[in-house]
């Protein structure tokens, strides 16, 4: 594989699975974080953990039984989806995945220049509805192999709130530890040009393996961080 994507992608957000987003949402507000409902409360299967600036945390629920899909999925939008929706479905808490961000709308473009580096899936089309009634549209598609990370749209309409406070202190991501297998690496590179969020080291699987804050020194109780390696400024 040579060369690299055209399109400019950086970190968009980091996807963490939780088996209960209620208590999941609960008690990260115990530990001074700002938690907004990715729809509305008591019905919804995700969170979102806002800042200022950069990245954002993702958390969702997603029953192991959901591993199925992947061959229906994959049979309609390509293998790649179906090995990532398998992925994040297996038993466990904990970071599932990361996701690059375009500033366009329509992914046709990202996606014809990744098609031309590596296997990937055809773009994909979701929307949700937010706690306040206002749907929110998007599109994201899935590079292979599965591990690497995958690509979303821009929000329509934007979606990162105006004021963001933290009662812990944190003002936003400071990096995003990824592991990097070599079997992976000419893909990686070939998808991410300098990004300042993500740290990639070798490793044998391709993976996030921590989150470093901004802002704060907090101390966070690893009992309430439901397996995500989420730890504040050294």
């Amino acid at each position: 594989m040579q060369g690299e994507c055209l399109v400019m992608l950086r970190c968009s957000h980091i996807l963490c699975k939780v088996d209960d987003i209620q208590t999941a949402v609960s008690d990260y507000t115990e530990l001074g974080f700002t938690m907004t409902w990715g729809s509305r409360p008591g019905k919804a299967h995700n969170a979102l953990l806002w800042f200022g600036s950069g990245p954002f945390v993702e958390f969702f629920e997603l029953p192991s039984r959901a591993a199925a899909l992947r061959w229906p999925v994959g049979l309609c939008f390509g293998a790649a989806a179906g090995r990532r929706i398998a992925d994040w479905a297996r038993p466990g808490e904990g970071w599932r995945d990361v996701a690059l961000e375009t500033d366009d709308l329509d992914l046709r473009a990202a996606h014809t220049e990744l098609k031309a580096l590596m296997p990937v899936s055809r773009v994909m089309k979701g929307r949700r509805t937010r706690p306040d009634g206002q749907v929110v549209r998007y599109q994201f598609l899935a590079p292979g192999p599965a591990e690497l990370p995958f690509v979303v749209s821009s929000y329509d309409p934007p979606q990162r709130p105006l004021d963001i406070v933290h009662a812990n202190g944190a003002t936003g991501i400071a990096k995003v530890h990824m592991t990097v297998a070599p079997a992976d690496r000419a893909a990686y590179d070939a998808m991410i040009a300098g990004d300042p969020w993500l740290l990639p080291v070798p490793g044998e699987r391709t993976g996030v393996v921590g989150v470093e804050l901004a802002g704060t020194t907090a101390s966070l109780d690893p009992a309430k961080l439901h397996g995500a390696q989420l730890v504040g400024a050294s």
